[in-house]
């Protein structure tokens, strides 16, 4: 294959934004293990529901992914502000607001949920949140790698 997917085109421009936020000091895709450096973000690709045959040879995804930011410390109010800022600094960066979504790759993306956790098993305390973002994006239909 020589060109990425469109699928893998928005999850390469979330990995660009995501890591080149200017608190995040460790970043991974679909991370398999702990992170070592705090602040510390990855984002989890979560598939996509029944793809959307729309109208003139045009297949609709909306991909789900789940982007978590980690920082130490589990109480006090200045974990709390740190997270609420870290938030407010990464759904301002993957909206972009007034810029069509992913330079126009997607049609839209959809800010989800937010949780907040504590990491209870963790070797020292630490709090983060988990942030949703649903992104829809076309695809010629039975091509998911072409526009």
């Amino acid at each position: 294959m020589n060109e990425d997917s469109i699928r893998e085109r928005v999850a390469q421009w979330l990995d660009e934004v995501i890591e080149g936020m200017p608190f995040v000091a460790e970043y991974e895709r679909d991370p398999d293990s702990d992170p070592t450096q705090f602040p510390a973000a990855s984002m989890t690709d979560n598939g996509h529901g029944d793809p959307d045959d729309g109208d003139g040879g045009i297949t609709h995804y909306d991909m789900d992914v789940d982007v978590e930011i980690f920082v130490k410390g589990s109480e006090g109010r200045s974990v709390s502000t740190e997270l609420n800022n870290y938030h407010a600094s990464l759904v301002k960066a993957v909206m972009r607001p007034g810029e069509p979504p992913i330079g126009g790759l997607a049609e839209e993306i959809h800010e989800g949920a937010l949780r907040r956790f504590t990491a209870m098993l963790a070797a020292e305390p630490r709090r983060g949140f988990r942030q949703k973002f649903t992104i829809r994006f076309p695809t010629k239909r039975g091509d998911p790698a072409q526009q």
